[in-house]
């Protein structure tokens, strides 16, 4: 079924005569009919009909940056419209501040001249949070769209940015999580930071709302001495007490971890990491695919912008792993959703000890793009499932008739 958007007078009509009535949005906003539309007058969407009501229309919620642009993940949000209107849906990308009792306001991707126009629609049949800021999620705007969409009944994922500090203590609660992530405490103060520093000479300070291997710090006491480095820097201090009358301010501030050293295992003498993909499929939690990171000149992290690169999971792939990470994304999975909301994806960083132990270092719930393009064909493909199937239309891709 066409559907047409009068940009002029905001309006959604359907793009054919049609004697039953049609619905679109959450709310149902009935469309009237057209006699004879023209393609001068409006933009064109093939949708998908069910039990009267045209589909799914998809929520993207983002952004908007000091230019008053929509910001996010461009690569993503163009890969996953164009997944989506494969399957005669529709997918508007628009920000919390832009959401009243009856519509949003955002974009929307145009097929036939490929770019992006601005729309008014009904309400979402379900949203997917891709606010691409921690301190953007703790606006009014965002807390108040959370509310609204569960007042409403429309399915929302993911919930959120996931703080260090409460996932470390999640999986210090869980039998299975366990002893699975390093040895972690939020620093408070001196005294507590002295005495992790005397039971773990080598830690790693995070930032608790960090992502991306920002924020990342080593801190070892050796001779006597406190090493304080970066991807970059090195300093020394003569005793922890200097150490934290530079840098204690800001440790509390921001809200920083001190996590133990790991000694990784190494390939071609560079530590290296697995960066997983996990989605809600039909059957639970899985595996969406698996790449290799590995250290450059630094040994920090093995995040790229840091200097790091991407190597072939195949080099190190063997039953084990699978196996592994096949059942531990079922676990974090259940237990992210239990706890914090529902979570239809997610990352994984994780690595091994030098004695072959797994570690998990991290669990990311707005996973970036993905370096492999076989992975990230498959992330967007798993994405589009995800959202038809709960907003309650086939996920079965629809050869198109014509172009629009």
């Amino acid at each position: 079924m066409i559907l047409c958007y009068n940009p002029r007078s905001k309006e959604w009509q359907l793009g054919a005569e049609a004697e039953k009535k049609i619905c679109f949005g959450s709310n149902k906003r009935t469309v009237s009919s057209i006699p004879r539309p023209s393609a001068m007058d409006c933009f064109q969407f093939e949708l998908n009909v069910q039990n009267g009501k045209a589909g799914p229309l998809i929520g993207i919620m983002s952004a908007i940056n000091n230019k008053a642009i929509l910001s996010g993940n461009g690569p993503l949000f163009r890969s996953l419209q164009e997944e989506i209107q494969k399957r005669n849906g529709m997918a508007i990308i628009f920000p919390p501040d832009k959401l009243t009792l009856d519509s949003v306001e955002g974009v929307v991707f145009v097929p036939k001249s490929k770019t992006w126009v601005q729309v008014t629609a009904p309400l979402p049949d379900i949203v997917y949070n891709r606010v691409p800021f921690r301190k953007a999620e703790g606006l009014p705007a965002f807390h108040d769209a959370v509310e609204f969409f569960s007042a409403m009944g429309i399915p929302f994922f993911n919930p959120g940015f996931i703080n260090k500090n409460t996932l470390y203590s999640l999986f210090a609660g869980h039998g299975k999580l366990q002893g699975l992530m390093p040895e972690s405490i939020l620093i408070d103060s001196l005294a507590n930071l002295a005495a992790f520093l005397k039971k773990n000479p080598r830690v790693y300070i995070k930032k608790a709302s960090s992502s991306k291997g920002a924020g990342i710090y080593r801190l070892n006491s050796e001779n006597a001495q406190i090493i304080f480095s970066s991807h970059s820097q090195r300093t020394s201090y003569p005793s922890l007490e200097s150490f934290w009358n530079v840098m204690g301010d800001q440790l509390l501030k921001d809200e920083y971890l001190a996590q133990k050293e790991i000694s990784p295992s190494c390939l071609g003498g560079r530590r290296f990491d697995f960066r997983i993909h996990a989605h809600d499929g039909p059957s639970g939690y899985q595996i969406t695919g698996i790449g290799l990171r590995q250290s450059g000149e630094q040994d920090l992290t093995t995040h790229l912008p840091n200097g790091g690169r991407i190597v072939p999971y195949e080099l190190v792939k063997n039953e084990a792993h699978d196996f592994f990470f096949s059942k531990i994304v079922k676990v974090i999975g259940e237990l992210l959703s239990k706890e914090l909301g529902y979570f239809g994806e997610f990352s994984v960083d994780a690595g091994l000890d030098e004695n072959g132990n797994y570690v998990i270092y991290e669990v990311n719930s707005k996973p970036m793009s993905f370096d492999e393009p076989e992975i990230e064909k498959k992330r967007i493909f798993a994405l589009a499932d995800l959202l038809f199937r709960n907003a309650g239309y086939p996920t079965t891709v629809i050869k198109r008739k014509s172009t629009i």
